[in-house]
């Protein structure tokens, strides 16, 4: 009962953040409007698209971990008895790789800002570079729990442990698609790029940051789950 509070308040204090963000988000203030482009509406659209899309994947979390303490709670009957795992500690060091790279997205986020190209390429990069050592980590500490020889498909524990690391690795899987076009278009050059473009640029970069933290927020909230139960 307690876990699945702490879970709902992880979550709350999560959703709250990401509408501060965008409350204090105020780019015309910050960027001023480019003439001839987009509108105010127009030029938010990705930054609106983008939480709308993070609130169905927090929603998509909650449900995991609700469904999580649930069923750790019932093994009896026809159901498969839980066994829970001893995760392995290599997800303390995957965490704070996936910490680093989020702070080195923030990094990269502000040279972007104050229009630093080469300061954000070598951060941005080294975020992504990052993200992919935490991935080969978790596929790492899968392989550790399997090559234990306790834990199988057959333990629901376990099962539950994969799903919810996959799902959240293949969210940043996704995030590191856009972040490799993004890192694509930074080392192309910006130099001959028109206003526009820069300006595109620099939105990307920080909707990357924005995703990074909030998958990082979601990692916590599983690892705290995990490592508790």
């Amino acid at each position: 009962m307690m876990t699945g509070l702490a879970i709902g308040l992880l979550l709350g204090v999560t959703v709250w953040w990401l509408i501060v963000q965008r409350l204090r988000d105020k780019p015309w203030t910050v960027h001023g409007v480019i003439s001839g482009s987009q509108d105010g509406l127009t030029s938010s659209a990705p930054k609106v698209g983008l939480y709308v899309f993070l609130g169905m994947v927090a929603s998509l979390f909650m449900i995991f971990a609700s469904a999580y303490v649930m069923r750790m709670g019932h093994g009896h009957g026809e159901l498969q008895e839980w066994h829970a795992v001893n995760e392995p500690a290599l997800l303390w060091l995957n965490t704070a790789v996936l910490i680093l790279a989020s702070f080195v997205m923030q990094i990269a986020y502000h040279r972007a800002g104050r229009n630093e190209v080469e300061g954000t390429k070598r951060y941005f990069s080294a975020a992504g570079i990052l993200t992919v050592l935490f991935l080969l980590g978790q596929v790492l500490a899968w392989r550790q729990l399997r090559a234990g020889g306790h834990y199988d498909h057959t333990n629901p524990a376990f099962s539950f442990f994969v799903l919810l690391t996959t799902v959240h690795g293949l969210h940043l899987v996704g995030g590191l698609v856009v972040l490799t076009r993004t890192a694509a278009r930074l080392w192309h050059g910006l130099e001959k790029a028109s206003v526009v473009q820069v300006a595109a640029v620099r939105q990307s970069v920080q909707l990357c940051t924005t995703y990074w933290h909030f998958l990082l927020l979601v990692w916590l909230g599983l690892f705290a789950l995990l490592w508790s139960t």
